[in-house]
């Protein structure tokens, strides 16, 4: 049997995800799993040899050959609420598709799954598997580790001891914490004793880590890794550390699948709409009558953008402590040989 799950949303999201896959690997041992997702899955995901990933291209030519690769699946799950993975699934003639109630297009699912907010997105991703009544094993995400991996970067990036990592960016600005805020709370940590890296991707991320850079007294003590790592490096970089700072964002999750400690500071966005760290804490704005606004935010309805600023970089520092010095262990990942 082949079964397919259509994921092309955003790095966080995939990982999520990841969730899923593990939970169909173990429901059908003997099939034939495909993910599709943005090219960069097949590093996220390499390892996993059940598991074959297409990479997605996002126009009409990328999507109408993935569509003929899906040819003789019998089970689709449609993870993303988007029109292309609703009519996608049903122009690949794939026999039960699931999806979600409130997907567009969700007319085109043989069986539809309802979507809460309220409840985090692995357990509202389960919906999908319960219509079917396959079974859930595992409420874990799970990511592969790799050794040789882990020490090639740690000698590639001169990683010695333990450090924390600041993941500073977000897809959208109004997600992104107070810059200099980030600054303050960096410097804080360095004044304690501790060592802090800078991860992210490149472009919009690289801009932010420098702005963030330019308000430290020191900023030659901070290693700048955003930018300079692959996603199977950023991946391996999170489970070294001995914690992850980020917004409401991709970091966060692969601290979790890893078995990181991890903080989250929420700004326009919420725990409410499912993304929160399930072994870490997270801060997030008080008293603003227009928090939560909405999951994807592009920009301030008011101009304001006074939640990136509610949460205070002390209040973050003191839970960092916690963790650091008395908190969350990590608990075991996959590692491969």
């Amino acid at each position: 049997m082949r079964i397919v799950v259509w994921q092309s949303a955003f790095l966080g999201d995939l990982v999520l995800a990841g969730n899923l896959v593990v939970n169909l690997l173990i429901n059908f041992p003997n099939s034939e799993l495909i993910l599709v997702a943005r090219p960069f899955a097949v590093e996220l995901f390499k390892g996993l040899d059940r598991l074959k990933v297409i990479p997605l291209k996002k126009n009409l030519k990328g999507t109408w050959k993935v569509i003929k690769q899906l040819a003789g699946c019998q089970i689709a799950f449609g993870v993303q609420r988007g029109l292309r993975t609703s009519l996608s699934l049903f122009l690949a003639k794939i026999p039960t598709r699931v999806g979600f109630k409130n997907a567009e297009l969700s007319l085109l699912y043989t069986h539809k799954a309802p979507h809460y907010w309220g409840i985090h997105e692995v357990e509202r991703n389960q919906q999908l598997l319960k219509v079917l009544n396959l079974k859930v094993y595992t409420d874990r995400l799970f990511l592969p580790i790799n050794w040789k991996t882990l020490e090639r970067i740690e000698k590639k990036f001169n990683l010695r001891g333990e450090f924390v990592a600041v993941a500073p960016s977000a897809n959208f600005e109004p997600k992104r914490w107070n810059e200099k805020y980030f600054a303050k709370l960096i410097e804080l940590l360095m004044k304690e004793g501790f060592k802090v890296t800078l991860i992210g991707a490149k472009g919009r991320d690289q801009e932010v880590a420098q702005r963030v850079l330019s308000f430290l007294k020191e900023p030659k003590g901070v290693k700048n890794l955003v930018g300079k790592t692959t996603v199977e490096e950023l991946v391996h970089l999170i489970y070294l550390a001995r914690l992850v700072v980020a917004n409401d964002s991709a970091p966060v999750h692969i601290a979790e699948a890893v078995g990181t400690p991890v903080i989250t500071v929420y700004c326009a966005t919420s725990p409410y709409y499912g993304f929160f760290p399930r072994r870490g804490v997270y801060l997030q704005p008080k008293g603003l009558k227009c928090h939560p606004c909405k999951p994807n935010p592009k920009e301030c309805k008011f101009s304001s953008m006074e939640c990136t600023q509610t949460v205070k970089p002390e209040e973050v520092y003191e839970k960092a402590l916690y963790l650091l010095n008395k908190g969350l262990q990590k608990h075991s990942a996959i590692f491969l040989s």
